[in-house]
């Protein structure tokens, strides 16, 4: 693990990508603010509030791009961008999400750091490695792998997921709310947030609001629990997040309050696993005591914006609180600190203006 420096490579991807979650979340965040919403297309006419809408969740949805393209020039510097580029829009279109993005940046940066070495042609041909061979062989290796293999099983677990959830209509409320709302965290909008979603829009058009109003809350825990787990660590005086975490928490709160939990990602990733299953409990805890309380959604989004369409605020509001706080204490409890020299060197990497002239 540390020969292939994965741990890096994800820090200088995440750098590339906390501007760009930033700027596209607040976009979205001012938009809903304004009553905005998101369409499908931009047309001449559009008004301000769902043109700002519009461009942060188009921007949001870019994500495995950045992070595939950002792993990619981390480990194989430029002749990485255009096959990570591609990879990632790959995976963006065929829905494998953020997970498929950091699969394919890190598979396309590997390979062509292997392709540079073993690719041998004429004094001629030189010039056209870097700008056809490599980016054409990579691509069509890696793009090949992730259609036909590594994709097939992200599909197929999508579509065990709308069987599982169908099958659970009629069962355990409890049960099933706390399925929906493991669901709808542990991938942070990915393809599995993303069959639920269309799971409980379907349902949501028939009358049932109640699978919906749990998407909303679980999206919203991840944010939520790392930043009330931040001022718990404060009181017990233990020391996990560090100062680039704290800074990325202010945003990243503001986003979730908006259900936008990409926010978190450059937290999330620091610490992936232990994270993740933090977040799995709280949200499927949140999740189990919404649909035990009855509470449902005619809006199908918007965090704290759909407030006006939930039946139930209150009992709403005490779960997202609960399945938060139950976050927050795990992650306390179990999170680990980055390395700060790592960061360090991420940022040092990036600032380094020695090649840099004036003429």
């Amino acid at each position: 693990m540390k020969k292939l420096n994965i741990r890096q490579h994800i820090m200088t991807a995440i750098s590339f990508m906390i501007p760009y979650v930033v700027a596209s979340g607040m976009l979205m965040v001012l938009g809903n603010v304004m009553g905005g919403e998101v369409l499908g297309e931009f047309t001449p006419g559009i008004g301000i509030p769902d043109m700002l809408s519009s461009l942060g969740a188009t921007g949001l949805g870019f994500l495995p791009i950045i992070i595939s393209t950002g792993i990619a020039y981390s480990i194989a510097d430029r002749p990485g961008i255009a096959p990570g580029v591609l990879l990632g829009l790959l995976s963006q279109v065929n829905g494998y999400g953020f997970l498929g993005g950091l699969l394919s940046g890190f598979l396309v940066g590997y390979l062509v750091v292997y392709l540079i070495k073993v690719i041998k042609v004429p004094e001629w041909m030189e010039g056209l490695v870097p700008q056809l061979i490599i980016p054409l062989v990579s691509s069509l290796i890696v793009g090949l792998l992730m259609q036909y293999i590594i994709g097939v099983p992200i599909i197929a677990l999508t579509d065990g997921i709308t069987n599982l959830l169908i099958n659970m209509q009629g069962g355990s409320i409890i049960l099933l709310g706390f399925t929906i709302g493991v669901l709808s965290a542990i991938d942070y909008g990915g393809p599995i947030n993303k069959t639920v979603f269309v799971f409980a829009s379907g349902v949501m058009t028939e009358g049932v609001g109640g699978p919906i109003a749990v998407l909303i809350l679980a999206s919203m825990v991840a944010p939520f629990g790392l930043t009330i787990g931040y001022w718990l660590s404060k009181v017990l005086n233990k020391d996990i997040y560090s100062d680039t975490e704290v800074d990325n928490l202010k945003s990243a709160f503001l986003m979730g309050c908006a259900q936008i939990t990409e926010g978190s990602f450059p937290i999330i990733l620091n610490d992936l696993v232990r994270i993740t299953i933090a977040t799995g409990l709280g949200a499927g805890v949140g999740g189990a005591m919404a649909l035990y309380f009855g509470v449902s959604s005619t809006v199908p989004a918007g965090g704290f914006f759909a407030l006006p369409g939930i039946n139930n605020p209150l009992m709403w509001l005490l779960s997202l609180l609960v399945g938060s706080l139950i976050t927050a204490t795990v992650v306390v409890f179990t999170k680990r600190k980055p390395e700060e020299e790592l960061l360090q060197e991420v940022e040092e990497k990036e600032l380094d203006l020695s090649r840099v002239t004036v003429s």
